[in-house]
């Protein structure tokens, strides 16, 4: 698994292959070698590796299709023997072990306010208000850490920023559903708030995924209960009320799209949302880095032969005569739309009954129909009667599976981190090593033998030492980018940004525009409860485009930019509407300066807790001072503070 290496030294790999007539040959010469992080390590067209700098890099070897890989650690050459802190759980356990292999210590403790800004913007997607921050500090207890994560957990916030996430994992593209345009974004209201209301009541991640990959529109519901709800879900839908298809066993939306979506497409989605693995590359030949042909490809795609939600298509022609008739009778006396794109109709997203399924993809040799098969798992039949993927689902679930458990405890321990055990964390393959395989096969029993337990695995990583740890480095872990030794400096997510940033000022979001009256509803709400992909307020699409947000498009984690940009900067040093809010008679500012009891130093400090949640510093306090005296209008020189703090690194980062 490791290579160990010392920094300005060098090793020759050999490597060896077994034919199938038994014998063994150094292929080595024929092999393509690479190393993930140069910077750590480097490695000849020979396979010579020469360590470099103390750190930790994928190693990977090709041989004609084969892949091999492992870890190249460089050890720091620190001598000093050091203690290491007591580990809290196992997560601690695992990292520290790795950590002594590289002679790599920890950092020190995170101090208490540092802890707070870092859980609450990571579990709620907020910031923690001046209230809480003097009340944390002041709590001398000695279990008030886990008071507080218990407390997040449970917050409404919480579930609004997962719904969030399991958006984009899932596909939620506002563009691709169902039209009319006006009913778009209203679906995607519903598509999030689904989830959200999943992620409140903590139901098992695997109950959540049951009710995505198995959606069907009549939700186990006689033909006529299902069309009279599809018409309230509608109805309600106008003022974004989103509380009656919340209330649907499943997610027929994750299925229900404008056009027909080719069976290829979605093994990708699939495999890429629930498996975390991207098959892409197989779609034309065997994949270059991974165990995937074309074959396994198409048989994937197979399962889902067979799905259906176009419009005026349904499952049995009485369905079509209840739909019509209910339609008709809704639409009485009403003017008819211009055209039928204007027309909310009721789909049904169902699969066929025949056995014998139109459209099967075969096998690029032979040109065979392939059976449907799970990737590196078992063959399912087609049967009258029975949906294929229930089967496909009890496979993924099952305690043996070799990527369920493992892709959503890492795509957790990525929300945490900012990086996952597997990086992209939708790139499980055998060239994309997890940087501490032991943990993430540790989280993943823990994950099935909790029943799928989402909060039990946030807690646990949580109240670990290794997410406590400060992000100030150490002399031994500067270099430190994938193992975990210090808490990482890392962006927020788009939608996290525009909702810190509202927090700091005292400010909120206007989404309504247009003629969609009904999107006044959503007004005030914070940015992760919101659904749609597509906005109507064009700043707001904006400053979400340049902080990264994805469009939802593919099935690729790589869709959301989370990359520093020189537009983000301009953003907060001169947007228009922005500054606006700056300048809002009813913002942060504006309500401290209300207060004639307030002093400057007392409003300074206050500001700094909302942006910051850390009390200034003697040396900011003192170019405070001096910038007060050359402003003679208070509201101006709070206005300038404000600025500032929203222009530095520490705010628009969590660390």
């Amino acid at each position: 698994e490791y290579v160990f290496i010392e920094a300005g030294k060098s090793v020759q790999m050999k490597v060896m292959a077994k034919f199938v007539d038994g014998s063994s040959e150094d292929i080595t010469p024929f092999c393509d070698f690479r190393v993930a992080d140069d910077a750590v390590a480097r490695v000849s067209q020979l396979g010579q590796i020469s360590g470099h700098q103390p750190g930790d890099s994928g190693f990977v070897v090709l041989y004609r299709g084969k892949v091999a890989s492992a870890r190249i650690l460089v050890p720091t050459d620190s001598k000093t023997v050091v203690k290491y802190p007591t580990p809290v759980n196992f997560v601690d356990r695992e990292v520290f072990n790795k950590l002594e292999k590289l002679k790599v210590l920890p950092s020190d403790l995170s101090s208490d306010g540092e802890f707070l800004r870092r859980v609450t913007i990571d579990v709620t997607g907020s910031l923690p208000t001046p209230e809480e921050i003097r009340s944390f500090l002041a709590d001398k207890s000695a279990g008030k850490r886990a008071k507080k994560i218990e407390e997040l957990l449970k917050n409404p916030r919480h579930a609004a920023l997962w719904a969030t996430k399991l958006s984009d994992i899932t596909g939620n593209n506002t563009q691709a559903l169902e039209q009319p345009a006006d009913m778009q974004m209203k679906r995607s209201q519903m598509w999030h708030d689904w989830l959200r209301v999943r992620m409140e009541q903590n139901l098992p991640y695997d109950e959540i995924v049951k009710g995505i990959l198995t959606a069907s529109s009549l939700d186990g519901k006689k033909p006529e209960d299902w069309v009279t709800h599809a018409l309230k879900v509608d109805l309600e839908a106008v003022k974004y009320d989103t509380t009656e298809y919340a209330s649907r066993g499943t997610l027929d939306l994750f299925w229900r799209r404008q056009a027909q979506v080719p069976i290829i497409e979605w093994g990708e989605k699939i495999a890429a949302a629930f498996l975390g693995v991207r098959l892409e590359c197989a779609q034309c030949h065997k994949h270059p880095t991974d165990r995937w042909t074309q074959a396994d490809y198409r048989s994937f795609a197979n399962l889902f032969a067979g799905i259906n939600s176009q419009n005026n298509q349904y499952s049995a022609p009485a369905i079509k005569k209840i739909v019509d008739e209910a339609i008709a009778k809704r639409d009485e006396g009403k003017p008819p739309p211009k055209n039928n794109n204007q027309r909310v109709g009721i789909r049904e997203m169902f699969v066929a009954a025949d056995a014998n399924r139109k459209g099967l993809l075969t096998h690029p040799d032979t040109n065979a129909v392939l059976t449907p098969r799970a990737l590196a798992g078992p063959e399912f039949s087609f049967q009258k009667g029975k949906d294929i993927r229930a089967d496909l689902f009890e496979w993924m679930r099952s305690p043996g599976n070799p990527f369920f458990a493992r892709s959503f405890v890492n795509r957790i321990w990525a929300q945490y981190f900012g990086i996952g055990l597997v990086d992209p964390a939708d790139d499980f393959s055998l060239a994309n090593p997890p940087t501490n395989a032991r943990l993430l096969d540790a989280l993943a029993k823990e994950f099935v033998e909790h029943k799928f337990d989402i909060r039990h695995i946030e807690r646990t990583i949580l109240l670990s030492r290794t997410y406590q740890n400060s992000s100030v480095p150490n002399t031994t872990n500067r270099f430190d980018k994938v193992n975990f030794a210090r808490s990482y400096v890392r962006p927020m997510l788009a939608e996290v940004v525009v909702d810190v940033v509202n927090d700091a000022l005292g400010t909120s979001e206007i989404y309504a525009a247009g003629n969609d009256a009904g999107s006044k509803n959503l007004d005030g709400k914070r940015m992760i409860e919101i659904g749609s992909s597509r906005m109507n307020n064009q700043s707001l699409a904006y400053a979400l485009r340049i902080f990264g947000r994805p469009p939802r498009t593919t099935a690729c984690d790589c869709e959301r930019a989370m990359e520093p940009a020189l537009p983000q900067t301009l953003f907060r040093m001169t947007d228009p509407e922005l500054l606006k809010k700056m300048r809002n008679g009813t913002n942060r500012v504006a309500l401290l300066l209300k207060d004639k009891s307030k002093t400057d130093e007392a409003i300074f400090e206050e500001l700094f807790l909302a942006t910051l949640s850390r009390q200034p510093k003697p040396e900011e306090i003192a170019i405070f001072k001096e910038h007060r005296e050359s402003r003679s209008d208070r509201l101006d020189a709070f206005t300038d503070v404000v600025w500032a703090l929203l222009n530095t690194r520490e705010f628009i980062l969590n660390h």
